[in-house]
């Protein structure tokens, strides 16, 4: 084939965990009776709280296809690529796995904002049931060198305040905010979708506004803008060249002889 497919996920072929019944029978016509893909496919998903062998396996089961790691895509995926990041402390946001997720990525000092609160107590007290009955002080030795953000977070108040401590701090949190520290450390971000659609009647809040919201308090502090270093997950085209390298690999892997010359987004 000199064509491949690229195919969303949410809302195109399953709507939270629900399949929706036209996908499973498409499928079947991008197979043959052993199972195997007869045209390069990869899904390119914004989702980033797990591995890429969780949802290749969830897609499988869903579609009813044999899917393998290698034609997923997460929103993180393209963070293999930033090799310069791999060996720094990095402070990792989100949900899910956080460590696996960052450490499969070639990431090998992350830092979770689990951690960066139990070793700064103090700096999370939104929550006054959260906030340290004793205090404590704790040696925190390591300087953060950048941030990476995976998804939305479950506590936003408390990732958007230790976020702002790190980037107010050049990676120290616990020091006095400097503002004069700007440009601020890299922030590199995954997934910019403000909203996505899940089984509710409406669609729900995504990481894009996470982000917003970060933005607008580094802005309201600072009086400047936050800058990213990176940002990846659909639209961006960094995203869309790293899914092109895995359908050329996966042609390649397959050993088909044409050259991909098309690749058809769909959603």
């Amino acid at each position: 084939p000199s064509f491949g497919f690229l195919f969303d996920i949410d809302g195109v072929l399953v709507r939270g965990k629900t399949p929706i019944p036209a996908a499973r029978t498409a499928f079947q016509k991008l197979v043959n009776s052993q199972g195997q893909f007869l045209v390069p496919v990869v899904f390119v998903t914004n989702a980033g709280n797990c591995l890429r062998q969780k949802k290749a396996d969830q897609l499988s089961h869903l579609l009813g296809v044999p899917i393998s790691q290698d034609q997923v895509m997460m929103s993180h995926s393209p963070l293999r690529m930033f090799k310069r990041y791999h060996e720094k402390c990095v402070l990792v946001s989100g949900q899910g796995p956080l460590l696996d997720i960052a450490q499969d990525l070639g990431f090998c000092q992350p830092i979770t904002i689990d951690t960066l609160r139990e070793k700064h107590p103090l700096l999370d007290a939104v929550d006054h049931d959260r906030r340290p009955h004793v205090l404590v002080s704790v040696y925190f030795c390591f300087k953060l060198l950048s941030v990476v953000l995976f998804g939305e977070p479950v506590r936003w108040e408390t990732s958007l305040q230790l976020i702002i401590d790190v980037l107010l701090t050049s990676g120290y949190p616990g020091n006095p905010y400097h503002q004069e520290n700007y440009p601020h450390i890299p922030v590199l971000a995954c997934n910019m979708d403000l909203m996505w659609v899940a089984e509710a009647q409406s669609p729900r809040f995504g990481h894009g506004t996470f982000m917003v919201c970060l933005e607008n308090i580094y802005k309201k502090i600072t009086g400047k803008e936050l800058k990213y270093e990176a940002l990846m997950g659909k639209p961006s085209r960094l995203t869309y060249q790293y899914a092109e390298h895995l359908l050329r690999a996966q042609a390649l892997h397959s050993r088909w002889k044409q050259p991909i010359h098309t690749l058809y987004a769909v959603g």
